[in-house]
């Protein structure tokens, strides 16, 4: 499979490609980001499912995950600090990729009704700030970048993110699994928390008390996957190196950059400025990711209230999906995905 380089310095990331579609002129260029510890390949078997919908998948592995770049000491040691250079880093190697991949793949632009052709990024859980980051730092990725991404990037889709990767504070009542423990034992918890089925029992009430805490759900996604499966799909040695420092030291930096992208008027008008944003949302998934879509939403309408020209965000429910649903269920989440995509 092939690598990309993302800087001019040797830095390459793995990615699988479904390959363009034959006889299409206007498909579109899904380009995917996956979550922590667990990999690019959890999205493979969406691969088959992409040519019926003109849609080609560019399924990446981050750095440090299996085939891509491991960061070096230096890197490390920014994230380990909270250090915004290393979230302006990730946004250069985005703005890399995605100009690279036009040059040398030849896909469509967007069409003059923006249904179809272009990028539409998406990213899962955690791998929704490499996302977010191509919006986020537009000194850094400068204006030309963006006047050539322009004809190109159409979308995001926020699937699933966490409160946590939005840098939002975390309700006092709720279990963290990272607190107290061995990073072992961390990992193992997250293993089993992340891919369980909860039943919230007031989603509704978009409140702390209507979301279902447990530490564990039912029917673990993880349960699915065979030994030989589990060895390709979960990293936990890239996710304790590259990680754990998100969940911490990186929270002021990641609200930073949540307010920026999505909320910021300036940013909104000057980046990027016809890109919109679709935010799917797993009802079965565990609380810190339904409490990022809680926050989310009351933030977005506190905005809009007051008139603020922010960016459009489309909120999408996947009712009886869990965190998992593109694993458990790949054709129901492409259908979801699919109807993003097109709305």
């Amino acid at each position: 499979m092939p690598n990309a380089p993302v800087d001019n310095n040797g830095t390459q990331l793995f990615f699988t490609d479904s390959g363009p579609i034959k006889s299409s002129e206007d498909y579109t260029t899904l380009v995917i980001f996956h979550g922590s510890a667990f990999t690019g390949n959890t999205f493979h078997k969406l691969l088959p499912l992409g040519a019926a919908h003109n849609i080609r998948l560019v399924i990446l592995n981050r750095r440090d995950y299996a085939g891509s770049t491991k960061y070096s000491d230096e890197n490390l040691k920014d994230l380990q600090a909270g250090d915004k250079s290393f979230m302006e880093r990730l946004a250069l190697e985005v703005k890399h990729f995605l100009l690279w991949f036009i040059d040398t793949h030849n896909i469509p632009k967007i069409t003059a009704d923006r249904k179809s052709g272009g990028f539409v990024l998406m990213g899962w859980s955690m791998g929704n700030v490499t996302a977010l980051s191509i919006l986020g730092y537009q000194d850094v990725v400068g204006n030309e970048a963006y006047q050539r991404l322009e004809p190109y990037l159409r979308q995001l889709i926020l699937y699933d993110p966490s409160g946590i990767g939005f840098g939002y504070e975390r309700p006092p009542v709720a279990y963290n699994s990272f607190a107290d423990v061995t990073p072992e034992a961390a990992i193992e918890n997250f293993k089993y928390g992340v891919s369980g089925y909860y039943e919230h029992p007031d989603l509704a009430s978009r409140s702390i008390d209507g979301l279902n805490v447990d530490k564990r759900g039912s029917r673990p996604s993880v349960d699915n996957m065979t030994a030989e499966e589990m060895a390709v799909n979960f990293d936990p040695i890239a996710a304790a190196r590259t990680e754990f420092p998100m969940f911490i030291q990186m929270q002021p930096v990641l609200n930073m950059l949540t307010q920026t992208c999505l909320f910021d008027e300036k940013v909104t008008s000057e980046v990027l400025p016809k890109l919109e944003i679709a935010y799917l949302c797993c009802a079965k998934s565990p609380w810190y990711c339904l409490w990022g879509m809680i926050e989310t939403e009351r933030q977005y309408k506190k905005h809009l209230k007051l008139e603020h020209k922010v960016r459009p965000i489309q909120f999408l429910e996947i009712a009886s999906g869990n965190h998992f649903v593109h694993w458990d269920d790949p054709e129901g989440f492409f259908a979801c995905t699919v109807k993003a995509i097109n709305s």
